[in-house]
């Protein structure tokens, strides 16, 4: 089983890891960063780990990670994920 980031998670990551290097530190960012692609790798190996919820179009799953949620959904067994958003923000309305 593989991962996959759809383009507006990459820009997610791009904006958590340049956040994150101003308000923190690289060395900070890194490893933040790191523990995600981690999370990434837990998912393909447990794509059903998180529990799947009701999104606007579609079924999705989230995972906490960090101060941030890991959204994603299970395409042929491989995790597709779809936005890295912050625990504060409306991941409902986001989707």
């Amino acid at each position: 089983m593989a991962w996959q980031v759809a383009e507006a998670a990459a820009l997610d990551m791009q904006h958590i890891a340049e956040q994150g290097i101003l308000n923190f530190g690289l060395t900070h960012a890194r490893a933040y960063i790191a523990s995600m692609l981690d999370m990434f790798e837990t998912l393909a190996a447990h794509p059903e780990l998180a529990a799947e919820r009701e999104a606007s179009q579609s079924r999705v799953r989230i995972m906490p990670c960090g101060a941030h949620h890991v959204v994603y959904i299970v395409q042929d067994q491989d995790v597709l994920v779809l936005r890295v958003l912050h625990g504060l923000q409306n991941w409902f309305d986001l989707l």
